[in-house]
C-alpha cells in the first residue's frame, strides 16, 4: 500500500497484515507509528532526494513503536518527539536502517528485550541520552551509523552477542559505553565488540535530566565499560576525548549507578583492548572545562556520593585525563600494547596475545527462530515490563523514571491508578521528564503489567525477587 502526504500512515498500517509493506511518499506527517504486526516493512519512498518526515511537533511522545517479529523499518527523517524516535519492544528480527532521527527526547533508536536486531546506516543526533540504546537485547548488530550532539553516541545495556563496527562517533558526552545496571531483568552486558569506529571530540556538556543515571556520565569518554565482561575493543581510531580515550569500571563508576542486586556482578571482567589508534586523549580546551564545570556542579547537588578515581581523588575533579582509565577489582583484562598509551588503574592488566582478533567474527545475528515473537499470556505483564517499563524504571536504581519501589508506596495495590496514570500521565516531579502515553498497549497489557509492578518484591541486600 502507498501513502501520500495528507494521508494516514496509521490508517494504511491498520489496514495490512502480516507480510505486507506499506510504502510512504515524501511529505510531512505528524503521527504516532504503532505496529504490532509480524513479517512488516515500512519504507520511506525517497523521490529526488526528499524524505517523508515523521514529525512529532515536540506534541507527540513516540515517532514509531514496533512490537512485532520480522520488522523492518527504513528511509525516513523521524524528529521533534518527546521520548523515542524509533522504538521496538520484546520483538526480534528486526531491521532498522537509512533513517534520520533527530531531536527525540531520551531516545533515538531503541530496541529493547529483542533479539537478532540490526541497526545500521542512520544518522542520530540532538538526543538527551543515547542516540542508539540496544537494552536487554540479544544478538545485535549496529554498524556504519553517525551519531552526534547527544548524551551518549551507542549505548549497550545489559545485552549480550553485540557487534558495534564502523561507526561514526563524535560530539556526544560520552561516545560509546557498554553498562551492565542493577535492579533490572537481565544482569549482564557480555560478548560486546567495539571494532572499526571513528570515535573523536565526545566532550559535549551533559544534558541529560538532572537525577537520571546518564546525568552521571563525565564529559570527554571515548568509550566506557561498567562492569561489562568479554568486551573487546579493536581496530577504533580513538581521539581526544577529554577525560579518558577508553574509560573500563565497576558499576561504582558513576555517582548514582550502584544498587544492591546479588544476581549482577558489578566488576569488568575478561575484557581486551587490542590494537587501537589513541590520538590526544585526556587533553583539554576551555570548552572542555566549561564542561566539566557544569557537570560537578550537578554532581554535586544531585545528592549522589562522588565515587573515588583510580588515583584516589574523586571522579568529578579527575586532574588529568588519559587514553584509558581503569578502576574496581576486575580480573582477566588485558591491553595489546601497554606501552604505546597512556593509562591509570591497569596495573592488575596482564598483557594480551597478540594472535587475539575478533576478524573471525563477521555478524552477531543469530537463527532467525531465536528471533520469533514468543507470547505466554501466564507472562504477559512481565514481558510489557521488560520490553517497555525497564528502559525507565528498576527496583530501586533511578535510570530515568522514579525507581519501582517508589511507585508501589505510592499506589501500595492499586493496579487502577498506575494504569489510569500510564495511559494519561502528567509531569508531577521537578527534575524528572513527563512520562510518555502508554495507552497504545491497550487495556490488558496495561493492567498485566500494574499488577506485575505492585508485586515485585525487593529482598534489599538480597536483590529483587522476580
Amino acid at each position: 500500500m502507498e501513502v501520500r502526504e495528507g494521508e494516514s500512515i496509521q490508517k494504511a498500517i491498520d489496514s495490512l497484515e502480516k507480510g505486507d509493506t506499506v510504502k510512504v511518499f515524501p511529505g510531512i506527517y505528524h503521527e504516532f507509528l504503532f505496529v504490532d504486526k509480524t513479517h512488516f516493512t515500512l519504507s520511506g519512498v525517497i523521490v529526488n532526494g526528499k524524505w517523508p518526515v515523521l514529525d512529532g511537533e515536540a506534541k507527540l511522545n513516540d515517532g514509531v513503536i514496533g512490537s512485532g517479529a520480522n520488522f523492518l523499518i527504513e528511509n525516513f527523517h523521524i524528529k521533534n518527539y518527546k521520548a523515542n524516535g524509533v522504538m521496538t519492544q520484546g520483538a526480534g528480527n528486526i531491521i532498522m536502517r537509512k533513517l534520520i532521527v533527530e531531536n527525540t527526547g531520551i531516545y533515538g533508536i531503541y530496541p529493547t528485550m529483542g533479539t537478532n536486531v540490526v541497526v545500521e546506516d542512520t544518522v542520530s543526533l540532538g538526543i538527551a541520552d543515547a542516540a542508539i540504546y540496544i537494552g536487554m537485547c540479544h544478538n545485535v548488530d549496529v554498524r556504519r551509523n553517525e551519531v552526534y550532539g547527544s548524551v551518549i553516541g551507542i549505548e549497550i545495556e545489559n545485552s549480550t552477542n553485540v557487534l558495534i563496527e564502523g561507526n561514526t562517533v563524535y560530539d556526544n558526552s560520552a561516545g560509546i559505553v557498554a553498562f551492565a545496571l542493577p535492579g533490572l531483568p537481565l544482569k549482564k552486558v557480555e560478548n560486546v565488540i567495539i571494532r572499526k569506529n571513528f570515535i573523536f571530540d565526545n566532550n559535549h556538556r551533559n544534558f541529560a535530566e538532572p537525577g537520571a543515571l546518564v546525568a552521571g556520565v563525565p564529559p570527554g569518554i571515548g568509550i566506557g565499560v561498567m562492569a561489562g565482561d568479554e568486551v573487546t575493543i579493536e581496530g577504533n581510531i580513538i581521539r581526544r576525548n577529554s577525560f579518558a580515550g577508553i574509560g573500563i569500571g565497576d558499576n561504582n563508576l558513576l555517582p548514582n549507578s550502584k544498587s544492591p542486586d546479588p544476581d549482577v556482578e558489578p566488576n569488568p571482567d575478561r575484557n581486551k583492548v587490542l590494537e587501537n589508534v589513541f590520538i590526544d586523549n585526556g587533553s583539554r580546551k576551555w570548552n572542555d572545562f566549561i564542561s566539566w564545570i557544569f557537570y560537578v556542579i550537578r554532581v554535586v547537588f544531585s545528592g549522589n556520593p562522588i565515587p573515588e578515581s583510580p588515583n584516589g581523588g574523586k571522579v568529578g575533579i579527575f586532574p588529568e585525563g588519559y587514553d584509558i582509565v581503569a578502576s574496581g577489582k576486575g580480573k582477566d583484562n588485558c591491553l595489546s600494547s601497554p606501552d604505546s598509551v597512556t593509562k591509570i588503574g591497569t596495573s592488575e592488566y596482564g598483557i594480551c596475545s597478540p594472535k587475539e582478533s575478533t576478524e573471525q567474527i563477521k555478524t552477531m545475528i543469530g537463527d532467525p527462530k531465536l528471533g520469533e515473537a514468543k507470547s505466554d499470556a501466564r507472562e504477559l505483564g512481565k514481558q510489557v515490563f521488560g520490553a517497555v517499563c525497564s528502559g525507565c524504571h528498576s527496583m530501586t536504581l533511578r535510570t530515568v523514571g522514579p525507581p519501582i519501589k517508589e511507585i508501589q508506596d505510592k499506589y501500595k495495590k492499586d493496579v487502577y491508578g498506575v494504569v489510569s496514570f500510564a495511559s494519561m500521565p502528567k509531569k508531577v516531579r521537578e527534575g524528572f521528564i513527563e512520562m510518555p502515553s502508554q495507552k497504545y498497549l491497550g487495556n490488558e497489557k496495561l493492567t498485566a503489567v500494574a499488577n506485575y509492578i505492585l508485586n515485585l518484591k525487593d529482598e534489599g541486600s538480597k536483590g529483587v525477587v522476580k
